[in-house]
């Protein structure tokens, strides 16, 4: 059970935070302090002040509310350093048992970047088509593409993404993160800049026309400055014409069986 000295510098520090008005931090981050009070008897959080621990447990609160959260200010308030504040709060969440992955929407509000977050949406369901093209097999559930997406579409949307506060949400190291953002360049060069959401989830256009209309812009880049190329609105949805394909398919099947029928009768 948490103390009541517990419980009071756990307020102080919501307070703090800015979280005063989220009624579900308080309980939430006093379940969490409770459960770390029955589990780190092995000490390993040891080294960590109550602070420290309160501040983590808030942080964690949050996190699994989906709520927005001062990183900066929990640094100054939990006394550590950087690096070990992103190690407690991962050992945090091992003796807690909590593996929950934030998703697009949550680190959006986080960082505070809630216009990015329909484009950084498409952006991850069209580069796992393109991870798929490419063969192998990942692992989608790891954060690093989460983060990677929400990261290029600042970019996409000319504003500056907040690096610091994004690679953490990652678990990648900096050299991980540098060749994470090298594939998704790569992946990026077959997006027509001006491709909206709708058309990278699929809705509008195949994959195979994504290619398509890349590799159309390199051959006008190195040909004839008067060569033309169908724009996107001529292009036939891909949904479309599987669906056309499938009836033309189905009628002249329907027309070989009455020839048969007339041609060997019963």
């Amino acid at each position: 059970m948490a103390s009541s000295g517990e419980n009071k510098v756990l307020h102080q520090l919501i307070q703090k935070l800015g979280l005063a008005n989220y009624e579900s931090v308080a309980p939430k981050a006093t379940e969490l302090q409770r459960l770390l009070a029955i589990r780190s008897s092995s000490g390993a959080m040891a080294n960590i002040g109550d602070y420290a621990k309160a501040t983590l447990c808030i942080d964690l609160a949050s996190s699994l509310l989906g709520l927005p959260f001062d990183n900066d200010t929990a640094l100054k308030l939990s006394g550590l350093k950087k690096p070990s504040y992103a190690n407690g709060r991962r050992t945090l969440e091992k003796i807690l048992d909590i593996n929950k992955t934030l998703g697009i929407g949550e680190m959006c509000v986080q960082v505070g970047l809630s216009q990015v977050q329909k484009d950084a949406t498409a952006l991850l369901e069209a580069y796992k088509r393109y991870a798929g093209d490419q063969g192998g097999v990942t692992d989608f559930t790891h954060p690093q593409y989460a983060t990677m997406a929400v990261f290029q579409a600042c970019k996409r949307q000319k504003l500056k993404p907040p690096k610091s506060k994004l690679v953490p949400f990652s678990h990648l190291k900096p050299t991980q993160w540098a060749m994470l953002e090298k594939n998704w360049d790569k992946f990026l060069s077959t997006v027509p800049v001006d491709m909206s959401a709708k058309q990278l989830t699929g809705k509008a256009l195949d994959p195979s026309i994504i290619r398509d209309k890349a590799q159309e812009a390199s051959s006008s880049s190195g040909g004839s400055a008067g060569r033309k190329h169908p724009s996107p609105e001529k292009i036939e949805p891909y949904q479309n014409w599987k669906k056309r394909m499938l009836e033309k398919a189905y009628r002249e099947l329907e027309l070989l069986r009455g020839t048969n029928r007339y041609r060997y009768p019963c």
